[in-house]
């Protein structure tokens, strides 16, 4: 479970950035996670509350996002949204494809007091 890994980053950011800007304690963290990361949010929300416990983010709501996977077909440049990474292009068929959105993953802001 990978996620376990990522949500103690996050809570390392979100305390650094609560340290910085003097926020005593967090209450709600915002991110946004590509729906091709690989990143089970279930999963994610479940490792939270464990990586944060004992920090100024213990007890915050953690919302999450998910950006849409938006491909630009190789062969006749049409943009879509396919359901997965190894879609079809629906106007030539092709499965040459570049990602332009759907693999980032960020904390989008932090609050608190």
């Amino acid at each position: 479970m990978h996620e376990l890994s990522i949500s103690g980053s996050i809570t390392d950011l979100v305390v650094d950035c609560a340290r910085r800007e003097h926020i005593a304690r967090v209450s709600r963290v915002v991110v946004e996670i590509g729906a091709a990361a690989a990143v089970d949010a279930e999963a994610l929300m479940f490792c939270f509350p464990v990586t944060t416990m004992d920090t100024p983010a213990a007890g915050a709501e953690l919302v999450i996002n998910t950006i849409a996977l938006q491909v630009r077909c190789e062969t006749c440049g049409a943009v879509h949204s396919p359901e997965t990474q190894v879609s079809p292009c629906p106007t030539c068929g092709s499965f040459a494809g570049q990602i332009l959105a759907g693999r980032e993953m960020r904390v989008v802001s932090i609050e608190g007091e």
